[in-house]
């Protein structure tokens, strides 16, 4: 077993990864082991599709240790660096006029830690329980400037009701993934979580095999495929694990802890 000064940077995705979708409750002794594991000279990444606010608030006790990677990949904020991805807002109207048309689909435009809404459901469920900063309009396309992701939900199942011509052709021109089984986010081509790590690995001059990163979601296999050290939690999706090397446990029984416990005890498991 090869040990943590080989480890030189792990990131990890939340929903369903760390915690259970839309929660903001980690377990404790997460904040001990991100330290431990920054006093060894490890940079710890907090990858989500979630905005930066709700990250934050995540992880508190150790915002000031980590880096962030937020919104899929299209925000980077880091002590050194801050970067925005943004869509050009012809790009934005058009695709949420045809998002509006799939009934019981609510859209949201996201800008760098500040959701736009107009449906009163989504806006209280990312507000209220993501702890997401966030403001309701009468029309999100009017707000079309300098934002970075699209985000479209469903109360039921988004990957039904959108169908599969939709996604084929939004991804001929954008990043159109699964976030979950509700939500659909889309940002500019080649705009991921994994280009996102790439940059931390250039800028550090780290390789994937100094890499660790944990996902359970379509949106993370970009990700996975950026560390030779990838886990799929046992909870994921099919895919996922498929682009995974390795196997955690669920969220539920904190697998991400597991193996983050076991590098600092000198092992991957």
């Amino acid at each position: 077993m090869k040990g943590i000064f080989m480890i030189r940077l792990i990131a990890t995705d939340i929903d369903g990864t760390l915690v259970k979708d839309g929660t903001l409750d980690l377990n404790p002794e997460y904040f001990d082991v991100i330290r431990q594991l920054r006093s060894r000279g490890v940079l710890f990444l907090a990858a989500s599709g979630r905005q930066r606010e709700s990250i934050t608030k995540v992880f508190t006790p150790v915002k000031d240790d980590i880096a962030f990677i937020s919104e899929n990949g299209t925000c980077i904020h880091s002590k050194d660096y801050q970067y925005v991805d943004v869509i050009q807002p012809e790009v934005v109207r058009a695709y949420i006029d045809e998002a509006r048309r799939f009934p019981g689909c609510e859209v949201s435009i996201n800008k760098d830690n500040m959701g736009y809404f107009e449906n009163y459901g989504v806006y209280n469920h990312l507000v209220n329980d993501y702890g997401y900063r966030g403001k309701m309009v009468d029309d999100i396309g009017e707000y079309a400037e300098d934002v970075c992701k699209i985000s479209m939900f469903h109360h039921r199942d988004i990957e039904k009701v959108v169908g599969q011509d939709f996604l084929e052709r939004w991804n001929r021109i954008m990043h159109v993934t699964f976030s979950g089984k509700f939500w659909i986010d889309c940002s500019n081509k080649g705009v991921t979580k994994g280009s996102a790590l790439k940059h931390f690995q250039d800028d550090y001059h780290i390789t994937p095999d100094e890499t660790l990163a944990f996902g359970d979601n379509l949106n993370d296999i970009e990700m996975l495929q950026r560390a030779s050290h990838s886990f799929a939690v046992a909870n994921a999706r099919d895919e996922v694990k498929a682009a995974a090397n390795f196997i955690a446990p669920s969220y539920k029984e904190d697998g991400v802890l597991q193996v983050l416990k076991a590098v600092l005890r000198g092992e991957l498991c």
